[in-house]
C-alpha cells in the first residue's frame, strides 16, 4: 500500500510541475497502448498519419515494457513534449490534458459494462481522472455515443462520431494507406479452406490470464467431423487477457490455426467465413460484412454474475443464441448452408458509417479542433 501511495504522489507531482514545463509540439503525436498490446485502432491511426501527414512525428509507445534507463527517459520526453496523445485504454497517470489534447480510440463497441458502468472494478480516482482529462472519445453511432458518454462520464460534445478506425480493415481489397504484411501468410495457411474463427472474450480479471474452456473432448470430435465435411479449419484467437484450451485432435489433423500469430484481429475477420464468439463485441465488427455469426454462451449463468451487459444480447443479436454445443453445431451447419447469402451491413443501432473512411474521419476531427 505504501508503494502505491508514494507512486500516486510522484505521478501527481510530475503532472502538476514537470509536465507543464515542457513545450508541446503540435506536430508530435504519441500513440499509447497501456496494456502493452497495440490495438488495431491505434495501428490504423499510425498508418494513416504516416501516409498522409508525413510532417508529423508519430511515436508509438507500449506499456508494460521493461526499458533501460535511457529508453525510459526518451519515452518520458516523448510523452511530455507531445501535443496529441491518443490511447486505446488508459491515460498515463503522470500526464493531463493541460496544454495538450488527449483522445481515446478504445478498442471496440462495448456490449459489456465498462468504466463508470462497471465501477466496482475500478477506483473512483482513476475513473474521475480519465473523465476529466479526455478531450475526445471515438464512437460508432448515436446510440454508441450515448453509451460511451455515460460510461466515461464525458459530455456528448466530446464524443467523435467517426466510426472505429479498425473497421476500415474488414472490407475486401487493399487500402492505399495500410498493408497488413501478415495477411499473405494467413491466406497461405488457409490453403483454400474455409475459416471458422473462435474468438471469445476473457473471464475473471484482466491480469489473471484465465484459460477459456468452451469445448469438451466429445465436442472437439464433432468439430473435427464438421470441419472435414466442409473443407474448413478452426482458427482460435484468445482475448489478449486470456488463453484458450488446447485442441489436440484438430491440431494433430492439421485443422487448427493459431490466430494469435496475426496481430490484427480485423484482418482475420476479413478472411473469416463463420465467426464463433460469446460476449465479445468482435461480432459487431464482423457484422458489417457477414451475418454468419454464432453466439456461443456456454457459461451464460456464471458469466452473468461476473460481468453485466449494457444491452440484452437476445435483443441486439440478429440471430439465435447457442447455450450448449448441440445448438452451436446446428448453427454452424446452418451458416455453412447459407454461405454466399450472408451479406450484412451491420445494425443501424451500432453503425452510422459502413465504409473504410473511419480513420480518415477521426484524424480530420482531431486535427480540425
Amino acid at each position: 500500500m505504501l508503494k502505491r501511495k508514494y507512486k500516486n504522489i510522484i505521478f501527481k507531482l510530475v503532472r502538476s510541475f514537470v509536465d507543464p514545463l515542457f513545450k508541446k509540439n503540435k506536430r508530435r503525436v504519441v500513440l499509447y497502448a497501456s496494456t502493452g498490446v497495440l490495438d488495431a485502432n491505434l495501428i490504423c491511426v499510425e498508418a494513416y498519419l504516416k501516409t498522409y501527414y508525413p510532417e508529423f512525428d508519430v511515436i508509438t509507445i507500449k506499456g508494460k515494457q521493461k526499458l533501460s534507463a535511457r529508453r525510459r527517459l526518451n519515452t518520458l520526453m516523448s510523452f511530455f513534449s507531445a501535443y496529441y496523445l491518443i490511447v486505446d485504454h488508459a491515460i498515463p497517470r503522470f500526464l493531463t490534458n493541460k496544454k495538450r489534447k488527449i483522445y481515446n480510440v478504445w478498442h471496440g463497441i462495448p456490449l459489456k459494462t465498462i468504466r463508470h458502468f462497471d465501477n466496482k472494478r475500478f477506483k473512483e480516482t482513476f475513473l474521475d481522472f480519465e473523465s476529466k482529462n479526455l478531450n475526445g472519445l471515438v464512437c460508432s453511432s448515436m446510440l454508441d455515443m450515448a453509451v460511451m458518454s455515460a460510461c466515461f462520464q464525458v459530455p456528448p460534445s466530446r464524443c467523435i462520431l467517426s466510426g472505429l478506425p479498425r473497421n476500415d480493415l474488414v472490407f475486401k481489397g487493399q487500402l492505399e494507406w495500410y498493408e497488413d504484411v501478415q495477411e499473405a501468410r494467413l491466406i497461405e495457411n488457409l490453403q483454400g479452406r474455409k475459416l471458422v474463427s473462435w474468438m471469445p472474450t476473457y473471464r475473471g480479471t484482466w491480469y489473471e490470464n484465465n484459460e477459456i474452456v468452451g469445448f469438451s473432448e466429445s465436442d472437439e470430435c464433432q468439430l473435427f467431423d464438421f470441419l472435414k465435411a466442409n473443407n474448413a479449419v478452426l482458427g482460435v484467437r484468445p482475448h489478449k487477457f486470456s488463453c484458450l484450451q488446447p485442441f489436440p485432435l484438430l491440431e494433430a489433423e492439421g485443422l487448427l490455426l493459431d490466430l494469435k500469430e496475426y496481430d490484427v484481429t480485423n484482418t482475420v475477420l476479413k478472411h473469416t467465413d463463420i465467426l464463433i464468439t460469446d460476449y465479445s463485441s468482435v461480432w459487431l465488427d464482423y457484422s458489417i460484412i457477414s451475418s454468419n455469426i454464432c453466439l456461443y454462451l456456454y457459461d451464460a449463468q456464471k458469466y452473468d454474475g461476473e460481468r453485466g451487459m449494457i444491452y440484452p444480447l437476445d435483443t441486439v443479436f440478429p440471430g439465435d443464441i447457442s447455450y450448449d454445443f448441440n445448438q452451436l453445431l446446428m448453427a454452424l451447419n446452418q451458416s455453412m448452408e447459407s454461405m454466399g447469402n450472408n451479406l450484412s451491413k451491420g445494425s443501424d443501432l451500432f453503425f452510422k458509417y459502413r465504409d473504410n473512411n473511419n480513420t480518415k474521419r477521426f484524424i480530420e476531427a482531431i486535427l480540425d479542433e
